[in-house]
C-alpha cells in the first residue's frame, strides 16, 4: 500500500504540488469562519456533572433573573482613610446608577454594595461626609465578641489593601450584556479619586475574559516564532535552504489546513467544536514541532539513497519512511483522540484540533517534500551539480560519537540499563503522587496583567476574596421533606448571627467558607408576604405548600419568578439561593463545591448544589484529575493495541508492541516527577501531558524499532543493526528532539504561565524521548532477541 502511495505521489510532482494547492484553497474559508469561544472559563464545566445541570437549569428557569455575578472592589494603598472610605462609597452608587449596569441591579433584598468602607460607615454610625480618622480607629479597634459584624473585616480589610464588591444579576437583556455591565462598574471605580498613593480596581468575569481575550491576541506570535526558530533549527540539520523553505511551507500549510478545517468544524459552520480557547492557541505551535520530524526523516532516508535518478531514489524513501512516519502519525493522533473521554469541551476540542493536523500534516509532508525534492533535484542534475547525500547526524559535529555509543553500552548491559531506569522512574513516580491540583485562575490570564496582581494582592492582605455565588435546589418543593429541608438549609447558610431567620436554635454549623446568605430567597419572600409562612414550611402538608406558593407568586410575583421556578413535573421545581462566601483559595471554592451536597437532608428528594464563576473553574480542576487518570490509560492502551497489531501482522512479532510503548510510559513517569520539582499544577491544560507523551514520544521508538527490524531482515547482527539505526535513523531522530525542544521552548514566553509551563514540559519531553529511545530501548530489544533464543553477535 505504502509502495502504490509512493508510486503516486512521485509519479507527477507538479499534480501533487497542485492537488495540495487546490486543497489549500477549500481551506481559506474555514479559517475566516474560527471564532473565539466567549466564555473560555465556563467551558472548562464538566459535561454532565450536577454543575453542568444546575447551570443549565439557571440558564432555561431564570432567563430574567439568572444567577448572580460580582465585581470585586479591590483598593491598594491606605484604604481606610477618610477620603477612601467616602471615595468607595461614592463610586459603588455611581457604579450601579450607571445606564449600561441599572438593569442588572437586583431590585430586591439587601444592597448590592458592599465593602469594608461601607462596613466601617455602618459600625461609625455617622453619615460619610462626617467619618473622621479617629471613627475610623475606634470602629477597627470593635472586638467581634462586642459587635458580631467587626469578625468582617478580617476578611475585608488587610494592611495594603480593602476588598468590597458590587453584585449584578447575570440575565438576559436585549439592548446590553452583563460583561458591559461589569466593566462599566470597572470604569467608575477606577476613576475615583482615593487619596495619595491609594487607588482601586474591580475583578470580575468580564475582566477575566479581557485578560483571555489579550491572552490570544499575544500568543497570536507565538507560531511566527516558532516558524523562525525552525528556520535556524533546519539550516544547521538540513544544511540546505531549498530543504528548509519546502520543509517550512508544509507546516505554514499543515497550519492551514488545522485551522480551515476548526473552523468548518466550529460555531460557524457544523457547530461540532466549541470557538477558540487559550488551550486552541498551543496547537499551531504543536503542529511546528511534530510535522517538521515526518519532513526530517523522508529527507534524511533520501540522502541514503544513491540512485542517480531522483524520482525512484525519493520514491523507495517514501515507501520504506513512510510505513513508520503513518504508523507515528496514526498512533499519536489516536492518542490525541482519546482527550474525547474528558468531560470538559476545551480538552475535547484539543484533541480534534491536534489529530486533524497531525494527519494533514502526514499527508503534506509525504506528499509536498518529496515531489519539490524530485523538482529541486532535477534542477540540481540539469545544472551539472551533485545531489545532497550528506546525512543529518554528521550535521552537529559529536552526535554520531554519542549515539552510537550510548545504544552499544546500554545495548551490553540491558539488565543494570533497566534496573537504573526503574529506580528513576519509581524516584519519579513517589513525587509525582504530590504534585498540586489547584487551579488558580491567574494562572489562565496574562503574568504582567493588572488582573493578576490585583488577585495576588488579595490573596495576600485578606487571604482571598468574598463574593456572591448561586446555590441551586432542584427538588419538589410540595414535598414537606424538601420544604423543611430548604428551610434548615437556608438557615445553615445565613449562619447563627443576627437576621439569621431562626424560628429555633439550631445545633447545625454555618458551612466553612460561607459568610451568609446575599439576597431575597424563597423562604424569606415568603416570611414577607404570607403570615405564618415558616411554620407552614416546616410542618405543612403538600396541599399547605402548594397554596403557599401560590399565595406569595400572587402576593409579590416578580420577586417570586426570580428566586423560583415551578414544574409540572415531579421533583423538577428549582429555587435559587444567593450565598456570601469568602475563598482564600481555589481550593476553598473546589472544597465548598464537594461540601454542598451533604448540606441537603439525606431523607428530602432533590439535591443542592452551588455555581458560579469563583466555583466552576475549581470544579474542573477535580474532573481533569479524575477524567485524565482514566485517559492516561485509554492511551497507553490505544498506543498498545495499535501498535501490536501492527507489528503482529507486519513481523509476526507483537511483543515489539509492548517493547515500543514501554519507553514512553516511562517518560511520562518522569515529567510526573519532574512536575512535583519545579511545582507545576496539574491543571486542565498541563494535563494533556498525558496524550501530548504518548503522541510525541511513540513517534521516536516506533522509527527506532522500524529501522531497526529494516536492518535485521538485511543479515545484521542485533549488535551491528543497533549501531547502524543509531547512525541512520539516530540523525533524524536527533534532529526531531531538536526541533520539538527548540519548536516548543518558543511556549515559554507565552503570555499565559500554564501554556509557558506546558510548552517548557514539552520541549523536555523530545529530549527525554529521544534518550528513551536510545537507552532504553535497545536494552528491551536485546532482552527479547534472547528470549527469542536469537543469537547475539
Amino acid at each position: 500500500m505504502l509502495d502504490r502511495y509512493a508510486r503516486l505521489v512521485t509519479r507527477s510532482p507538479w499534480r501533487t504540488i497542485a492537488v495540495i494547492a487546490l486543497i489549500t484553497a477549500a481551506m481559506l474559508p474555514g479559517v475566516a469562519m474560527t471564532t473565539e469561544e466567549p466564555d473560555a472559563i465556563a467551558s472548562f464545566v464538566p459535561d454532565g456533572s450536577d454543575l453542568a445541570y444546575a447551570i443549565d437549569q439557571l440558564e432555561d428557569r431564570f432567563s430574567t433573573s439568572g444567577n448572580f455575578v460580582s465585581a470585586q472592589i479591590v483598593v491598594r494603598g491606605d484604604a481606610t482613610s477618610p477620603d477612601a472610605i467616602r471615595e468607595v462609597i461614592a463610586r459603588s452608587s455611581m457604579a450601579l446608577a450607571q445606564p449600561e449596569v441599572a438593569p442588572f441591579v437586583p431590585q430586591s433584598g439587601e444592597s448590592p454594595a458592599f465593602s469594608y468602607a461601607h462596613l466601617i460607615v455602618r459600625l461609625a454610625e455617622v453619615p460619610p461626609g462626617q467619618l473622621t480618622t479617629e471613627d475610623v480607629a475606634r470602629v477597627l479597634a470593635l472586638d467581634p465578641s462586642d459587635d458580631p459584624r467587626a469578625a468582617q473585616f478580617d476578611l475585608l480589610l488587610g494592611e495594603r489593601a480593602g476588598i468590597g464588591q458590587i453584585r449584578l444579576l447575570r440575565i438576559d437583556h436585549p439592548e446590553m450584556e452583563v460583561s458591559d455591565a461589569l466593566l462599566a462598574v470597572d470604569d467608575v471605580i477606577q476613576a475615583g479619586d482615593y487619596g495619595p498613593g491609594t487607588s482601586a480596581r474591580t475583578l470580575s468575569p468580564a475582566r477575566f475574559q479581557e485578560g483571555a481575550q489579550q491572552a490570544l491576541a499575544d500568543g497570536a506570535v507565538l507560531f511566527p516564532m516558532a516558524l523562525v526558530v525552525m528556520v535556524i533549527v533546519l539550516l544547521v540539520l538540513f544544511r540546505s535552504a531549498i530543504d528548509t523553505v519546502i520543509t517550512i511551507i508544509g507546516v505554514i500549510l499543515t497550519a492551514l489546513w488545522q485551522i480551515g478545517l476548526s473552523g468548518y468544524l466550529g460555531p460557524e459552520g457544523l457547530d461540532k467544536i466549541n470557538g477558540i480557547t487559550p488551550i486552541s492557541i498551543i496547537v499551531p505551535v504543536l503542529l511546528v514541532g511534530l510535522t517538521v520530524d515526518y519532513s526530517l526523516q523522508v529527507v534524511s532516508r533520501r540522502r541514503e539513497e544513491l540512485d542517480a535518478e531522483p524520482q525512484q531514489a525519493t520514491r523507495r524513501a517514501v515507501a520504506v519512511t513512510g510505513a513508520a512516519i503513518g504508523l507515528g502519525a496514526l498512533t499519536t493522533a489516536l492518542s490525541f483522540l482519546t482527550n474525547l473521554a474528558s468531560p470538559m469541551s476545551p480538552i475535547r476540542d484539543f484533541g480534534i484540533l491536534a489529530s486533524i493536523g497531525i494527519i494533514a500534516g502526514f499527508f503534506i509532508m509525504t506528499s509536498l517534500v518529496p515531489a519539490a525534492r524530485i523538482l529541486g533535484d532535477r534542477r540540481r542534475q540539469k545544472r551539472g551539480r551533485v545531489l545532497r547525500t550528506r546525512p543529518v547526524i554528521d550535521s552537529v559535529p559529536g552526535v554520531r560519537h554519542l549515539l552510537g555509543p550510548t545504544v552499544a553500552r546500554c545495548a551490553r548491559h540491558p539488565k543494570l540499563t533497566l534496573l537504573a531506569v526503574a529506580a528513576l522512574a519509581g524516584a519519579a513516580v513517589a513525587g509525582g503522587i504530590n504534585v498540586d491540583t489547584e487551579f488558580k485562575e491567574d494562572e489562565f490570564l496574562p503574568e504582567d496583567s493588572e488582573v493578576v496582581q490585583d488577585i495576588r494582592l488579595a490573596r495576600e492582605e485578606v487571604s482571598g476574596l468574598s463574593t456572591t455565588i448561586t446555590g441551586v435546589v432542584i427538588t419538589d418543593l410540595e414535598d414537606p421533606a424538601a420544604a423543611k429541608a430548604l428551610v434548615a438549609l437556608e438557615d445553615r447558610l445565613r449562619g447563627p448571627g443576627p437576621g439569621s431567620g431562626r424560628s429555633v436554635p439550631s445545633d447545625l454549623e454555618q458551612p466553612e467558607h460561607v459568610v451568609g446568605v446575599g439576597g431575597v430567597t424563597l423562604v424569606s419572600l415568603a416570611a414577607e408576604t404570607v403570615p405564618n409562612a415558616r411554620a407552614v414550611l416546616t410542618q405543612g402538608s403538600s396541599d399547605d405548600l402548594a397554596q403557599l406558593y401560590r399565595m406569595v407568586s400572587v402576593a409579590a410575583p416578580d420577586e417570586f419568578a426570580k428566586v423560583a421556578s415551578l414544574s409540572e413535573s415531579s421533583g423538577n421545581d428549582v429555587t435559587i439561593i444567593p450565598i456570601q462566601a469568602h475563598f482564600g483559595s481555589d481550593s476553598d471554592a473546589r472544597d465548598l463545591y464537594n461540601a454542598s451536597g451533604d448540606l441537603w437532608a439525606d431523607d428530602a428528594p432533590g439535591n443542592f448544589t452551588v455555581t458560579g464563576a469563583q466555583i466552576n473553574p475549581g470544579v474542573a480542576t477535580n474532573a481533569v484529575a479524575r477524567s485524565q487518570t482514566t485517559a492516561t490509560f485509554i492511551t497507553v492502551l490505544t498506543a498498545l493495541a495499535l501498535l501490536t497489531a501492527y507489528f503482529w501482522r507486519a513481523h509476526r512479532r507483537p511483543l515489539l508492541g509492548v517493547i515500543t510503548v514501554a519507553p514512553i510510559v516511562v517518560v511520562l513517569m518522569l515529567l510526573l516527577g519532574l512536575m512535583w520539582v519545579l511545582g507545576i499544577n496539574y491543571n486542565a491544560l498541563t494535563a494533556l501531558l498525558t496524550s501530548l507523551t504518548i503522541g510525541i514520544g511513540v513517534d521516536y521508538t516506533i522509527h527506532f524499532t522500524h529501522r531497526y527490524l529494516h536492518d535485521r531482515k538485511q543479515g545484521m547482527p542485533v549488535f551491528e543493526a543497533l549501531t547502524s539505526t543509531a547512525n541512520t535513523v539516530g540523525g533524524a531522530l536527533f534532529g526531531s528532539a531538536t526541533t520539538t525542544a527548540l519548536g516548543f521552548i518558543v511556549l515559554a514566553f507565552a503570555p499565559l504561565l500554564v501554556v509557558s509551563q506546558l510548552g517548557i514540559l514539552i520541549a523536555i519531553t523530545g529530549i527525554l524521548s529521544m534518550m528513551a529511545a536510545a537507552i532504553i530501548l535497545p536494552s528491551l530489544l536485546v532482552l527479547t532477541e534472547r528470549r527469542g533464543a536469537r543469537p547475539i553477535h
